[in-house]
């Protein structure tokens, strides 16, 4: 009996520690952790918050409390600078929180013409979309 026991037991101790889960938390279009210099004036920016939070973290992401962020700094903001992500919890509720400047690259393309922002874009390795919907793409 003790022997049956002791191995159902492995067997469960076993099958719970090869379970796993996958949680996609964000698709980004640029990111880093280094200081890199973009070229656009922070002071022209908004200082943003964008909370994404639930009971027990249920359905909360981080995409989320990003474009919360850029929304609350108005529709033509498309980049946050300067961003810190904090993953924020309670008791029974939990969630992230991202601060930052956000940024209009419209302003940049005006400043620089057409032909010279889409020379800055290759440079700076950033995604160029040329449709008058957006200037720089946007994950949706």
């Amino acid at each position: 009996m003790k022997k049956t026991l002791l191995i159902v037991g492995t067997s469960i101790a076993v099958a719970l520690t090869n379970v796993s889960c996958t949680a996609r938390l964000v698709d980004f279009t640029v990111i880093s952790t280094k200081n890199v210099n973009l070229g656009f004036k922070k002071s022209e920016g908004k200082k943003v918050v964008g909370k994404s939070m639930g009971f027990l973290g249920i359905g909360v992401d981080i995409k989320t409390a990003i474009d919360k962020a850029l929304e609350s700094a108005g529709p033509d903001y498309d980049l946050l600078v300067d961003g810190v992500l904090k993953q924020v919890a309670y008791p029974f509720f939990s969630g992230f929180q991202v601060e930052g400047i956000a940024i209009n690259s419209s302003i940049k393309k005006a400043e620089m013409g057409e032909e010279n922002f889409k020379k800055w874009c290759e440079q700076h390795n950033v995604i160029y979309k040329s449709d008058a919907e957006s200037s720089v793409t946007k994950s949706k």
